[in-house]
């Protein structure tokens, strides 16, 4: 592939929306993003430069994510692919602008104190049973203390049955099972 990849920072310049295509069940969030280079001038003083817009889109999950983390002013990092959108204006003018579709996109913590909280999914198949890891067909802690799966001897010689947990827990009363599915 020869896509463009590229890493921004700069500041949030608009509070992220949210789009839904209920038709093709997929969502996007879209948000307007700031990156003004600072540099020394030949006085020795340091000095704006030009200030570049882009307008970053994240998919599916990460939609919704970044509609409940990001706001307008804060600093952010993003990585994706960079694209160029072409559009018609109001007045029939041909207009473009710089998309970063995204691949990461976080709080940039050397300009402030940042907090995580990972998101728990509590999925269930259409009778109201449990969806597993297993089911799935993914391998996720599940319990607070066991052993993480994306390290790199997660499994050992233990098997993917052990790291879920004894099959007979029924879950709670609500139809959803006591294992929680960890999408990072």
């Amino acid at each position: 592939m020869n896509d463009v990849t590229v890493t921004v920072s700069g500041n949030v310049g608009s509070t992220p929306a949210l789009h839904v295509n209920a038709a093709k069940n997929l969502q996007w969030s879209t948000f307007r993003m700031a990156s003004t280079r600072r540099y020394v001038n030949e006085n020795g003083d340091w000095t704006d430069g030009a200030t570049l817009w882009f307008t970053v889109k994240a998919w599916r999950a990460a939609a919704a994510n970044v509609v409940e983390s990001v706001h307008k002013g804060i600093p952010v990092v993003v990585t994706g692919r960079l694209e160029v959108e072409e559009w018609t204006g109001s007045e029939g003018e041909q207009r473009t602008g710089l998309v970063i579709v995204a691949t990461a996109i976080g709080v940039d913590a050397t300009r402030g104190k940042v907090g995580f909280t990972r998101v728990v999914h509590h999925d269930t198949v259409p009778d109201g049973a449990p969806v597993t890891p297993v089911d799935r067909g993914e391998l996720a802690a599940t319990r607070p203390g066991d052993a993480d799966p994306f390290a790199l001897d997660a499994l050992g010689s233990r098997s993917v049955a052990d790291l879920l947990g004894d099959e007979d827990d029924q879950g709670d009363d609500a139809g959803v099972g006591q294992r929680e599915l960890v999408n990072a």
